[in-house]
């Protein structure tokens, strides 16, 4: 009778509302290379369901045209849509794309979108060897189609493959005190169990949150190591955002410090981006106790 009891009690929370459905990553990158018009990612997106999109290719056409990112309503009904968005002016330059794409998602606002007709488009043209990459965070109010396109989606371009994965973020907690001075860890590993992903450079489109505990008034340096190849990192340091240049393999940087404040954390997110390359060792560091001021 009891476990009848929980079972009931959990149905009628999910009919509530009460439990909310795991975060959902899409993943748009294959075949990186737009060689012909078409459609180069799918899926059905849930009413409710949060999303997290990233996209990154390259227009190898030799022609220019629109790029597309499009939400349709299943019925052609209206719908509305929350929407968090970081997508990067078209350039040449993988890296740049990436890094300015995940720099404006991670400060974005979020935004109320209605779509009266049931169609919601982002487009921009792109000419031949230019990169479009982005990340976004979406919910709507009503099943819809997501399409991004090329010029057209009258059909899906060849090899194209969409991967719809669980968990779009990591909370980690780094202590920092006087046993523990450093701690490692390394992004873009494929932290959790994908079965049917098969990310190539990393888990791009993960977000990572750190939070760094350490005495009130000591001061914290994060730095990092590309360990995949050259690669960078974009993060907010409280309401800060912090970009480092792209920098080689197996280079030590120093990517900022930061002052503990009264509640004794420090808050860092950052995530992987396209054009550069995974895994990447992020290391925080302690620093040594300002030494007192001789008595006299």
């Amino acid at each position: 009778m009891r476990v009848l009891w929980c079972l009931g009690v959990l149905l009628c929370l999910l009919l509530v509302g009460g439990v909310q459905a795991q975060d959902k990553l899409i993943y748009c990158n294959e075949p990186e290379r737009m060689r012909d018009a078409g459609t180069y990612a799918n899926a059905r997106l849930l009413a409710g369901q949060s999303y997290t999109i990233f996209y990154h290719f390259r227009n190898s056409s030799n022609d220019t045209g629109d790029f597309v990112v499009q939400f349709k309503s299943l019925t052609d009904e209206p719908f509305s849509l929350s929407s968090k968005q970081g997508c990067a002016d078209p350039s040449g330059d993988p890296p740049t794309v990436g890094r300015q794409a995940m720099a404006r998602f991670l400060r974005a606002p979020d935004k109320q979108i209605a779509a009266d007709k049931g169609l919601a488009r982002f487009t921009y043209k792109l000419t031949n060897h230019q990169v479009a990459s982005g990340m976004m965070a979406i919910k709507a109010d009503k099943n819809v189609r997501m399409r991004i396109y090329f010029k057209h989606d009258k059909w899906d371009a060849p090899r194209m493959k969409t991967l719809i994965l669980d968990s779009t973020r990591l909370d980690i907690d780094v202590p920092l005190n006087g046993e523990l001075t450093q701690h490692r860890f390394r992004i873009g590993m494929g932290e959790r169990d994908t079965n049917q992903a098969r990310l190539r450079d990393g888990c791009y489109g993960m977000l990572y949150s750190f939070k760094i505990a350490a005495p009130e008034g000591r001061r914290v340096r994060i730095g990092f190591i590309p360990r995949g190849g050259k690669s960078g990192v974009v993060g907010m340091l409280g309401g800060d955002l912090i970009m480092s240049e792209i920098r080689e393999a197996y280079e030590r940087v120093t990517f900022c410090e930061a002052v503990v404040g009264p509640r004794g954390e420090v808050q860092f997110t950052t995530s992987p981006f396209g054009g550069v390359f995974y895994p990447v060792e992020l290391t925080f560091q302690l620093l040594p106790a300002a030494a007192s001021p001789p008595s006299r």
